[in-house]
């Protein structure tokens, strides 16, 4: 059977020879079939390309046979004459009930199954012997690319009833063979320890314990070769060839030796660097994006990246499909090289529609207002580019990307398609929190930064802990205006119990209520404009109250009506407002308590967040503030529950919230002060989270920082520093999750109250 099998295409080439020679042509009156099992007798005969009537002879036996079985469906067929009938004897192939793979580890996956699938053997489908044969040999052929020349893989079919088979393919994959050396030959300007260190594969070294580049690959090979190539055409050595790589396998098949052959060349020197085809930019500003320099040993990295930013000029004003191909021209008798820079710019082309998905909770109109590319304009990349980062940069979106496609049947015309991830607009919440400033608090709260899918964010919260009872309420129209303009309405009530942070000795009463917009004056700056109202009043304790505190409701009384004037600066180039891993962010504020108050002051501020990339994944991210506040007019001095304060997660961690700088008389608590200068440094490190730099983020950090009583009383010794990691958690219910654990390191043990680990979750966002 097996033999049949193997040489069935044989087999019925020589029957339908034989069949031809041994019937004798005549007329057909009528044709049955024979042998069959699954099919229907119609179905044969659907495909026999004879009838009652026709004559059969060789040739039209022949062509009849030959269409049987091209169908697939029989492995065997014979053609038999009773009387004037013709009799259409079958063989079906058998069905595959079940085909399994067993001992496959290193090659196989979700590839193999649709390989698999497209060939035809899966549960279902025919069995045909010399597709089996066909994935053996594939497979065998993958594992020695992967170095797996050991490998036996062998075939098992199991024959059932009714015509079905079982199929198992067992695999012993073995050992792969290990790299014992890579040798260079031929190279004289460079060393094999300089060229070898670019390779990703290497010799096996009894030092390293969990050493995986010494498994040979042949694909790893073959981009090792591109990467050499590429050290030397970024080093001038254009006539740079491996005219031959030799791979010997020990005869145990363990060990593995590569030698491969170099001409190096001599290096080239850039003689010159000119245009072709159609510039559509000037030279000169061609010229600019050029970073290969005459007299400069060629770079084709240098010649590419130029390249590169060309095609980026060109796709900025409409060229979305430009090409820019750098050819060396060689010079015939020396080491000289002209580069020319071929621009192919293709039409100019035109953005036909803007599409979004993904979006499920957000109107459309939400992400088109964020557009900078506009429907029916020419095509920019920098504006498409600058489209998806507004979109990103919205507080309930965790990604975004963006797809150029073509129109079918134009040459001039493109969609831009935006796929977005949506975050949790917010949270609606009622319950039990911990914060390392406020200790165990219970809170009621609805944050949404996407209100009914408009971008509108609503806020409303209810909060009791140890040291204030608060109600708030705020909306947010980022989009108040068609130009941008957003407006922001806010009120609130505070009753506070202790605001020095502990035991300051007096309580306070706070309502008030804002209207503050922001105007747009550029693309990535920002104007602020707004005005408040509040009034507040403190309640002091004769035997429990601060000096400090005493004297200042002597001098300017208990209760007090402000008036704020609001303004400020600032410029936001960040790539997210939400865990942002580039960009900047500059702001300037002052508020100015107006005249005519029952007290006056003013405070301003200035705020740096700076994302830097540094290698890999990692990238370094700074926050710096610094805040000062003074009273004017008959004011003596700023409001004790207006000071700044120090040490927690937002300033200094490792220190208990708010409890470091000047302290008060005669209890020594923290009384905060008018200047505060804190420098926070993380380093972000990529984590194996899916989510990673998008709902989660892991750094280790250096915190640096204080609180002083005047300006004038500065002195970087007085600073409090510290180091140690973090963990953000952008969670589905909770808001942002802050977790820190923080080694102080400039303290002051006798007044400094130490808080290494802290905590801080329950808010929106």
């Amino acid at each position: 059977m097996r033999v049949l099998k193997r040489f069935g295409l044989f087999g019925a080439l020589m029957l339908i020879h034989g069949l031809a020679a041994a019937i004798a042509p005549f007329q057909i009156e009528d044709i049955s079939t024979q042998g069959l099992q699954r099919l229907e007798p119609d179905t044969v005969l659907s495909y026999l390309p004879l009838s009652v009537g026709d004559q059969l002879n060789e040739a039209s036996s022949q062509q009849a046979l030959r269409a049987l079985y091209n169908t697939g469906l029989f492995q065997n067929v014979v053609f038999l004459r009773e009387g004037g009938t013709l009799i259409v004897r079958v063989e079906e192939r058998p069905a595959i009930v079940s085909f399994e793979i067993d001992g496959n580890d290193k090659v196989g996956g979700d590839e193999l199954d649709q390989a698999l699938a497209d060939a035809g053997l899966t549960p279902g489908e025919l069995f045909r012997q010399s597709l089996l044969d066909q994935v053996k040999q594939e497979m065998q052929r993958q594992y020695y690319a992967n170095g797996f020349y050991g490998v036996s893989v062998e075939a098992t079919v199991t024959e059932l009833d009714n015509n079905r088979v079982s199929i198992k393919i067992d695999v012993e994959e073995g050992k792969p063979a290990k790299i014992k050396s890579i040798n260079i030959v031929g190279n004289q300007a460079f060393d094999d320890e300089t060229l070898l260190d670019a390779f990703e594969l290497s010799p096996t070294q009894a030092w390293r314990l969990f050493q995986s580049d010494d498994n040979y690959s042949k694909q790893k090979l073959l981009g090792d070769l591109e990467g050499l190539s590429s050290f030397y055409m970024d080093r001038g050595y254009l006539r740079f060839d491996v005219p031959s790589v030799q791979v010997s396998l020990s005869p145990d098949k363990r060990d593995i030796y590569i030698t491969i052959n170099v001409s190096e060349g001599e290096p080239y020197r850039v003689e010159g660097v000119k245009f072709s085809g159609e510039l559509i930019l000037s030279e000169d500003y061609l010229r600019q994006l050029v970073l290969v320099r005459e007299d400069d040993t060629f770079s084709r990295r240098l010649a590419t990246q130029s390249a590169e930013y060309m095609e980026g000029s060109l796709a900025n004003v409409g060229y979305a499909f430009a090409k820019v191909n750098p050819m060396p021209e060689l010079s015939e008798d020396g080491q000289d090289v002209t580069v020319n820079f071929n621009v192919v710019p293709g039409k100019r082309t035109y953005v036909r529609q803007i599409t979004f998905s993904g979006n499920l909770k957000t109107n459309d109109e939400t992400l088109r207002r964020e557009m900078r590319q506009l429907e029916g304009a020419v095509f920019s990349r920098n504006h498409v580019e600058r489209s998806r980062t507004r979109i990103a940069r919205l507080a309930f979106i965790q990604e975004a990307t963006v797809d150029t496609i073509p129109v079918p049947g134009s040459d001039d015309l493109v969609d831009v398609a935006f796929t977005v991830e949506e975050r949790p607009p917010g949270s609606v919440q009622f319950g039990v929190g911990f914060s390392g400033s406020q200790g165990f608090l219970v809170n009621g709260s609805l944050t949404h930064t996407n209100f009914l899918g408009t971008g509108n964010r609503v806020s409303l919260e209810l909060e009791n802990n140890q040291i204030a009872d608060t109600i708030s309420v705020s909306w947010t129209d980022p989009y108040a205006t068609p130009d941008g303009i957003s407006r922001t309405v806010a009120a609130f009530y505070r009753k506070s119990e202790g605001v020095i942070r502990y035991s300051s000795g007096f309580d306070s009463n706070s309502i008030g209520s804002s209207l503050t917009y922001g105007i747009p004056i550029s693309e990535y700056s920002s104007f602020r404009l707004g005005l408040g109202v509040e009034e507040t009043s403190i309640n002091t304790f004769a035997t429990a109250t601060a000096d400090e505190v005493l004297r200042f409701v002597a001098e300017n009384g208990s209760n007090f009506t402000t008036y704020e004037f609001r303004t400020g600066f600032g410029r936001d180039t960040r790539n997210r407002t939400i865990f942002a891993t580039r960009g900047s962010l500059n702001r300037i504020n002052l508020d100015l308590v107006l005249p005519g108050s029952d007290i006056e002051f003013y405070k301003a501020s200035y705020q740096l967040q700076h994302y830097q990339p540094l290698f890999s994944g990692v990238f370094a991210e700074i926050n710096a503030n610094i805040g000062y506040i003074e009273n004017y007019g008959d004011t003596t001095t700023v409001p004790p529950y207006e000071h700044f304060f120090a040490g927690g997660t937002g300033t200094v961690r490792g220190y208990r919230s708010g409890s470091l700088g000047p302290r008060d008389t005669p209890y020594n608590n923290a009384f905060g002060g008018k200047l505060r200068t804190t420098v926070q440094t993380n380093i972000v490190i990529p984590t194996p989270l899916e989510s990673d730099n998008k709902t989660t983020r892991l750094s280790v950090f250096y915190d640096i920082g204080n609180v002083f009583a005047e300006p004038s009383d500065w002195e970087y010794d007085e600073l409090r520093s510290s180091a140690g990691l973090a963990f953000e958690w952008f969670t589905p219910f909770l808001g942002l999750l802050e977790l820190s654990y923080a080694f102080p390191i400039e303290t002051d043990p006798s007044i400094d109250r130490e808080d290494r680990f802290q905590i801080n979750f329950g808010g929106g966002f």
